[in-house]
């Protein structure tokens, strides 16, 4: 995958640069419904120097970012992390529990027994989506 930059410099007669704009790590469809606004930045720079010249460049570039198989890996991690916290949160709760009621008839006991079958529910969802999922970049 690629992704594309838009540069806008100025440059007076002496060829110093004046002034410089730059949009990087853009989708090419953003590169090309954005391409008005950089003519118009452009435009505009123009009119701030009039003497001087205005280049637009742009181009592309591999991209850098982490594939999208090590994003769904991160997440499934941090969920696993988050139901060991919290299955190790209500064991602590169990061991030190000394009300006349059992446990289990809590609200914030079920509330937290909830939030562990969801994130398990997701953790699933996101494993079978990675098995899914082809390897390309963001």
């Amino acid at each position: 995958m690629m992704v594309f930059w838009v540069t806008i410099k100025v440059y007076d007669t002496s060829h110093d640069l004046v002034d410089f704009l730059q949009w990087a790590n853009l989708r090419y469809e953003t590169r090309l419904k954005w391409d008005w606004y950089f003519k118009y930045r452009a435009a505009l720079l123009q009119v701030k120097y009039p003497r001087a010249e205005v280049r637009i460049m742009s181009g592309s570039q591999p991209a850098q970012g982490k594939t999208r198989q090590q994003l769904v890996a991160q997440k499934i991690k941090a969920k696993k992390a988050k139901v060991t916290e919290y299955r190790r949160k209500m064991q602590l709760a169990v061991m030190n529990w000394n009300s006349l009621f059992p446990i289990e008839e809590n609200a914030s006991y079920l509330k937290a027994l909830a939030k562990i079958e969801r994130l398990e529910a997701e953790i699933m969802f996101l494993t079978n989506t990675l098995e899914l999922t082809p390897t390309t970049n963001l």
